[in-house]
C-alpha cells in the first residue's frame, strides 16, 4: 500500500510540475518574444529610415546623378580674357 501512495504521489507531482513549468514556460516565451519582435521592428524601421535618408540625400544632389561635368557645354569661358603674366 506504501508504493501505491509514493506512486500516486509521484504522478501528482509530476503532473503538477509539468503543468506549471508549462504554463510559466510559454507566458516567459511569449514575453520574449515580444521583446524580441519589438527589437526587430525597430532595427528594421531604423534601417528603412535610413535607406530613405541615402534616396533622399541622392535626389536632391544634381552632381551625383550624372558622371559628366556639368559645365562642360557652357558656352561662356571665364578665363579667356584673363592676362596670366603681369609683366606683358
Amino acid at each position: 500500500m506504501k508504493w501505491v501512495g509514493v506512486l500516486v504521489a509521484l504522478v501528482v507531482g509530476l503532473g503538477a510540475g509539468y503543468y506549471y513549468g508549462s504554463s510559466a514556460g510559454v507566458a516567459k516565451g511569449i514575453d520574449q518574444g515580444i521583446v524580441q519582435g519589438v527589437a526587430q521592428e525597430k532595427a528594421a524601421e531604423e534601417a528603412r529610415r535610413k535607406e530613405a535618408e541615402k534616396e533622399a540625400a541622392a535626389s536632391v544632389n544634381p552632381f551625383g546623378q550624372t558622371s559628366t561635368n556639368p559645365f562642360e557645354k557652357s558656352p561662356a569661358n571665364p578665363f579667356e580674357n584673363v592676362k596670366v603674366n603681369p609683366f606683358e
